[in-house]
């Protein structure tokens, strides 16, 4: 269906009041606070990368015991990261190895994998 230049013309008015109204409504409820705040988005979602990390992290040390018969000798989210990269169990570091605790138990028989 084509549109005529008088229709089109017609049709603006409509458009710019339906723009400005939708305009109005979204500032309205983005200062009442309707929308949740970016920072706690934000955090909500570093949190889940967070825990999706630890368990590839943790499938990642089974892969390394079941090559070395036992765990990483090394204490420490950083250190842990770097071993894995190192030895090519890693392809893509997170974005801050310092928010896990690992430390290795029982001469390497077992460990601690979490969120600090």
């Amino acid at each position: 269906m084509l549109i005529s230049r008088d229709s089109a013309k017609r049709y603006m008015p409509i458009t710019l009041l339906s723009s400005l109204i939708s305009m109005i409504i979204g500032s309205t409820l983005l200062l009442s606070g309707v929308f949740p705040p970016t920072d706690q988005l934000i955090k909500s979602a570093t949190t889940a990368t967070n825990q999706a990390n630890v368990h590839q992290l943790a499938t990642v040390v089974e892969l390394y015991y079941s090559d070395h018969d036992q765990y990483p000798n090394v204490k420490g989210g950083k250190a842990l990261v770097d071993i894995l990269e190192l030895e090519g169990y890693l392809k893509n570091r997170p974005i801050n190895p310092n928010v896990f605790k690992y430390e290795p138990k029982d001469n390497g028989q077992d460990y601690i994998l979490k969120l600090k």
